[in-house]
């Protein structure tokens, strides 16, 4: 039997049940979040038609080794985040299984309008979440931003159904490649921009500081961690696989993320509050996987997109709870406040550290296979700006972790008495989430084979060759 439908039917068949039992939701959620995890460990890699008629004709779900790998990294963070955050769910237990639902059906659909369906569903889930604690301002305005992305992303479908005929995406991917790819700019462009949004790329992520800037811990790790993860995993299923382009078009959009990678990353170093310093780095580590994949380098691609988002569910989860509990995520104000939470700092520096790049951290593994990659497609200025960019990376979270661990001022001997008289209080579930996923981010630096293992060789992304430039080092050593 083919589970793939269930990874999209049992959340949406729990959420009608949730408005039932709405007391039960938020268990139902958990119930859904577990079973779809369980499922993984036994779906079958395939092809499931839906309704009767085969491709390209009729609505398939696929998995594959890349969207298998999509769906482990979504099901594991979307879990993880309820988990450590089961407190701040509230009365949206129904909306995040729907959302479950929706994200997971991005994965896997292999229908480029059904994917314009999903990426609606999503979205409202999205918006709604946004407008958690009364945000309704900057939800409107993720709102307003998104229906005009969403608008461009079918206005770009509808041009290529009326091209090609089909919106099967292998089809669409074969047809494609027998025709100069000027003559699909318009409609590549139009889906592009309405991905952008969601993958939060510049000038299209003017709703991130809104939103993400007023979340708490549950709607933060959320947005950074599983939504974002799975937008740009369907980023690159179509820039890698379906609209393959090379023409000025590549060029523009290549422009496009490399300029949001390094204006990201400056507009974190200007930030003073940690909340807009992880927006903003989110931003900028988007705008470097999407040049990835835009590159045609999709294994270094996942490797940071993996990376990235584990370390932001971290980072967002305990910058979400300190600013709940203290009304503040001011850094100067929150001085030393890691002195009382050793465990929860550990977490954050090992999230901090392995986006940074450093070694004996995965993050170190998955960025110099960034390089490596780039290299071997004889590309040098955007690795060049890629270390320009990680400087800065480094300069403001460095400054951030020795604000956060030191209890004195800049210049003058570290005391107790010095530190912030701010209280924040940490459940279990957080301190043991946040350090689980911190240890495995150091394991898989050390022993990267455990993640490798299944992402080439014998289960190769989207099918490609081995790719000769991976980078076999372990740890840094």
């Amino acid at each position: 039997m083919n589970l793939q439908i269930l990874l999209i039917a049992i959340p949406l068949l729990l959420a009608f049940l949730s408005l039932l039992l709405k007391k039960q939701s938020n268990n139902l959620l958990l119930v859904a979040g577990v079973m779809n995890v369980a499922f993984l460990t036994i779906i079958q890699k395939g092809t499931t038609v839906i309704g009767g008629f085969q491709p390209p004709f009729g609505i398939t779900l696929v998995v594959d080794n890349y969207s298998f790998m999509a769906l482990v990294v979504l099901n594991i963070l979307f879990l993880t985040t309820i988990l450590m955050s089961r407190n701040s769910i509230e009365e949206y237990g129904s909306v995040l299984l729907v959302a479950m639902a929706g994200l997971n059906g991005m994965i896997l659909t292999g229908d480029i309008f059904n994917l314009f369906v999903f990426l609606e569903i999503t979205s409202i889930t999205a918006y709604i979440l946004a407008s958690k604690n009364n945000n309704y301002k900057n939800a409107f305005h993720y709102l307003v931003i998104g229906t005009l992305g969403s608008g461009l992303f079918l206005f770009g479908i509808a041009l290529l159904y009326g091209m090609f005929g089909t919106l099967n995406m292998h089809d669409l991917s074969i047809r494609i490649a027998d025709v100069d790819s000027a003559v699909i700019v318009l409609p590549t462009f139009m889906i592009f921009i309405g991905l952008a949004v969601e993958s939060k790329l510049m000038p299209f992520s003017s709703w991130v500081k809104g939103v993400l800037g007023n979340a708490d811990d549950i709607v933060a790790p959320l947005i950074a961690g599983s939504y974002a993860a799975t937008s740009l995993f369907v980023f690159g299923r179509l820039f890698s696989q379906v609209l393959v382009i090379d023409s000025s078009l590549k060029i523009l959009l290549l422009t496009i993320t490399v300029v949001t990678l390094v204006l990201g990353e400056f507009a974190a170093f200007s930030k003073s509050k940690i909340k807009e310093i992880l927006l903003f780095s989110s931003i900028g580590q988007a705008g470097l996987v999407a040049t990835l994949f835009v590159s045609g380098l999709v294994l270094p691609a996942v490797l940071q997109l993996i990376n990235n988002v584990f370390s932001k569910v971290v980072l967002f989860t305990i910058t979400g709870k300190i600013a709940k509990d203290t009304d503040t995520d001011e850094i100067a104000e929150l001085r030393g406040i890691f002195a009382d939470h050793k465990i929860i700092g550990v977490s954050f520096t090992i999230a901090s550290l392995s986006l940074l790049g450093l070694p004996l951290f995965f993050g170190f593994y998955s960025k110099i296979n960034v390089m490596f990659g780039l290299f071997s497609l004889n590309i040098y200025l955007i690795p060049a700006l890629i270390l320009f960019s990680t400087i800065i990376e480094g300069a403001y979270f460095i400054r951030m972790l020795l604000n956060l661990w030191n209890t004195g001022e800049e210049g003058e001997k570290s005391k107790l008495e010095y530190k912030t008289d701010k209280i924040v209080s940490f459940s279990k579930y957080k301190k043991i989430g946040v350090l689980v996923i911190s240890i495995v981010i150091v394991l898989m630096g050390i022993f990267p084979s455990l993640l490798l293992d299944n992402l080439y060789g014998d289960k190769t992304l989207l099918n490609e060759n081995n790719p000769e430039y991976i980078f076999e080092i372990k740890g840094g050593m």
